[in-house]
């Protein structure tokens, strides 16, 4: 927990290349155990016909970086907590895409801003 200090924000800007939002969601507790990850089930299955497993990966770090957020109070939680605009943005051809970038970009950039902030030492368990 120690890592949730300001003075290690560094660190997660290092570590975020290696799947830094589901490190910082369960270092911050997002993690809900009547949700679809943690059925063991489904990756099963996913891991089965390969091309699924990714695209679970990818949904699964996107929905902790938007939880993630959201406990470090970002601006705008009533976007991107909604999976209807990630859907939507996902749909929509060009202009949809470059949204879909500049939300994800916008999420970790202002994720290292907070830290750097120190929003994530009130959740140090003393």
């Amino acid at each position: 927990m120690i890592l949730l200090k300001r003075e290690y924000f560094w660190f997660w800007i290092l570590l975020y290349a290696m799947g830094g939002p589901i490190l910082l969601a369960a270092m911050l507790d997002c993690f809900k155990e009547d949700s679809w990850y943690f059925n063991w089930k489904n990756w099963l299955i996913g891991l089965i016909l390969l091309f699924p497993f990714a695209v679970m990966l990818n949904v699964l770090n996107f929905q902790m970086l938007a939880v993630t957020a959201k406990k470090l109070d970002i601006a705008g939680s009533e976007y991107y907590l909604s999976p209807y605009i990630w859907l939507i943005l996902f749909i929509v051809p060009i202009f949809g895409w470059i949204l879909l970038f500049v939300m994800i970009i916008y999420l970790y950039i202002m994720t290292f801003v907070k830290l750097y902030q120190g929003e994530a030492e009130k959740y140090i368990i003393k």
